[in-house]
């Protein structure tokens, strides 16, 4: 039974809420696949420590998602 790969479309980008994307604007545009990719690692690590986003940590299931679309080859 194959699993559908991660992708940035279907599950990372619905990930981070209007408030999540308005707080980084400054920074880097949470709903552009680009922006994304390119700060993966930033981000996991960010997520992973609890301090992305503020105030509302992902679960652990949220940051093995996200860790999953990097190991897949950051899938549109």
């Amino acid at each position: 039974m194959s699993q559908n790969p991660v992708g940035y479309a279907n599950n990372i980008k619905p990930l981070f809420t209007e408030t999540d994307r308005a707080h980084m604007k400054f920074k880097l545009d949470l709903w552009s696949y680009e922006h994304v990719k390119d700060n993966a690692n930033d981000i996991l690590g960010a997520v992973s420590n609890g301090s992305m986003p503020p105030g509302s940590p992902w679960p652990a299931d949220k940051v093995d998602l996200f860790k999953q679309w990097i190991q897949g080859g950051y899938k549109p």
